[in-house]
């Protein structure tokens, strides 16, 4: 092996680690903004859900 060889597949393993890295990064953040839309959604579920038991049950 020649040394030239052996700095190319040095290089392009310190470039599949900085893609993973980058790709490992986006799925992490989406699945936090992902998981706190479904906490809102859930929680204004859960009020429509309770004013809306009030008001039948003050109409009966």
């Amino acid at each position: 092996m020649k040394i030239g060889d052996i700095d190319n597949k040095g290089q392009i393993s310190a470039e599949l680690i900085l893609i993973l890295s980058v790709m490992s990064m986006i799925v992490l953040i989406t699945a936090y903004y992902t998981t706190s839309y479904l906490n809102e959604i859930t929680n204004h579920t859960k009020i429509v859900i309770k004013n809306s038991r009030n008001s039948i049950l003050s109409k009966l």
